[in-house]
């Protein structure tokens, strides 16, 4: 048995989670032109475009039951889970089973290659945003109607591309000003039903407001 079998073996084992990949190291000329013409993750299979824009791509992503190409990621990767489900991912010839709950935050990096693949009945499920700028905003003082100040403390702030907001129901957002773009996200339901909506840097507005059986979830880029 190779040690690559030995490692997912031990994985399947578990049952657990393992951390998501750190970031790619800058691939040489040669790694850069190969890995440019591989695929990108989306679409395929299982996948719905929500959004597309010079900002953001946003996709409502299933992991079904099957293995998908090699692809290469082009952009920083970020997003939130809504249905549990396991996969495997496979870097460099080592396979790791992942199980994702609901409501878990999701990250990848621009320059990851790998292999995915669904591995349970149901199947997981996320909203993924794929980040197009390729670094973040220079930083600058936030606005006294900005975000952090109108929502406090965010529920996600150590990925170096977003911070993210929950909201519950019955937890009104107040008029506010994004200082960045953001993707708002609301699901709706026991399924739950996914909507993204796309906010432009400078808005003032007030919302989401999540429905009584959801939530909802502001990303703002960095």
């Amino acid at each position: 048995m190779s040690w690559s079998s030995v490692i997912l073996l031990l994985a399947l084992v578990a049952g657990q989670a393992l951390p998501p990949a750190a970031p790619a190291p800058a691939p040489s000329a040669a790694a850069a032109q190969a890995a440019s013409e591989l695929p990108p993750p989306f679409p395929r299979p299982g996948t719905t475009n929500l959004i597309d824009n010079s900002s953001v791509a946003v996709w409502d992503v299933s992991w079904l039951k099957q293995k998908y190409p090699l692809h290469h990621h082009r952009y920083d990767l970020v997003g939130i889970s809504y249905v549990e489900g396991d996969r495997i991912v496979t870097t460099n010839g080592v396979g790791r089973l992942q199980n994702t709950k609901p409501w878990v935050f999701q990250t990848n990096f621009a320059n990851v290659t790998h292999v995915e693949e669904g591995a349970s009945d149901t199947p997981m499920r996320a909203i993924l945003i794929e980040v197009k700028s390729p670094a973040p905003r220079p930083a600058a003082a936030a606005p006294a109607d900005g975000l952090r100040q109108v929502l406090g403390t965010p529920a996600w702030d150590t990925n170096p591309r977003v911070t993210a907001w929950l909201i519950m129901p019955g937890s009104p957002v107040p008029m506010h000003r994004h200082v960045g773009d953001a993707v708002e996200l609301t699901f709706e339901g026991s399924g739950p039903t996914p909507k993204a909506t796309f906010v432009a840097a400078g808005t003032v507005h007030a919302g989401p407001t999540p429905p009584a059986d959801g939530r909802a979830y502001i990303f703002e880029l960095k």
